[in-house]
């Protein structure tokens, strides 16, 4: 689940429209989009009664006591980037306010993700190489921070996907390397391999040696996968190493592998790497495509599609893209 997916997910169904109201004004103060004419508006709403005064400073001191809503978000492009992120901060906003301790969570994981040490925006991909030589790669939307001491060479995944190439720098002390994630450890075991972190599990592909999967729980089983192989594992249990997809770690050149994928299922992870929303329409979700596309340019894949499949690409704006089927004639 995307990282506002899950805001959303914990979001009551029905708010206060007070909340909402202060939750509003609030986005507008720290996104920089109040004028004079705005701070008089607001003084006068929270005048206008009690509880608009009260729902005020529960929000402004929820702001200010997780670090205020984040200013990178306030820098708009078009007009419908400034509309969504005005949105998914209100959300977060009101999640705080009104949604429990699973809002609380929820905001306290998006500012971490926020501030980790490596990080990729949508579309990026980096490559950084550790103090001990390990070369780490982040794919789109990721984030992840390095943890190095005396006992052990530790990678915490907060978002995304990583593509490790452990190291042994000369002069160093020998110490295992780990990757966490929510879910649990992975170890490398003098390997190549990926990490996909997730809400409810995390996916592993091993390309040279070999790792050993550790799930949070105390009393799971732990599985050593190896290379040719991937698993998926939840906080409880890992499942049974699989021979690796076609096209794995394709990502890491910049690609897309598809070998009869659902046309859904591609234009998910096609999303991943682009803003905004990409939606399939129900009735070409289960066309199937193969092919290796360059994710470089999203739009390409998309014009792609739409010359090889029976499907229609309709662009309301660069940030709102629907996938269905083609008209007649």
């Amino acid at each position: 689940m995307h990282r506002l997916d899950a805001l959303n997910a914990t979001r009551p169904r029905s708010a206060d429209p007070v909340v909402l109201q202060a939750a509003d004004w609030l986005v507008k103060l720290h996104a920089g989009e109040m004028d004079e004419a705005g701070h008089r508006a607001l003084h006068a709403w929270r005048a206008q009664a009690p509880e608009h005064e009260r729902a005020w400073q529960a929000a402004d001191e929820l702001a200010r006591t997780f670090g205020r809503v984040p200013t990178g978000l306030g820098v708009p492009t078009l007009e419908s980037a400034r509309r969504l992120r005005r949105r998914v901060l209100l959300r977060s906003t009101v999640l705080l306010a009104t949604g429990g301790p699973a809002a609380w969570l929820a905001w306290r994981t998006w500012g971490v993700e926020l501030a980790a040490e490596y990080r990729t925006a949508v579309g990026e991909r980096r490559g950084f190489v550790l103090a001990d030589g390990t070369r780490l790669l982040l794919d789109t939307g990721s984030a992840a921070d390095v943890v190095f001491d005396g006992r052990e060479r530790l990678v915490l995944l907060r978002a995304g996907r990583i593509l490790v190439e452990t190291g042994h720098a000369a002069g160093l002390p020998a110490r295992p390397f780990f990757v966490q994630t929510a879910q649990g450890r992975v170890r490398a075991l003098g390997t190549r391999f990926t990490v996909r972190g997730g809400d409810e599990h995390t996916r592993v592909a091993v390309f040279e040696h070999a790792v050993e999967i550790a799930p949070r729980a105390t009393d799971a089983t732990r599985v050593v996968v190896r290379a040719g192989q991937e698993v998926d594992f939840t906080r409880d249990a890992a499942g049974t190493p699989r021979a690796i997809a076609a096209g794995a770690d394709a990502w890491s050149q910049g690609a897309l592998v598809a070998d009869r994928q659902r046309l859904e299922d591609f234009l998910a992870e096609l999303s991943r790497y682009r803003s905004g929303v990409l939606h399939c329409a129900p009735e070409v979700a289960n066309l199937r495509i193969s092919g290796v596309f360059q994710v470089a340019d999203t739009d390409q894949v998309l014009a792609t599609l739409a010359q090889t499949l029976p499907v229609q690409v309709r662009t309301r704006t660069r940030y709102w893209v629907t996938v269905g089927a083609r008209a007649p004639g």
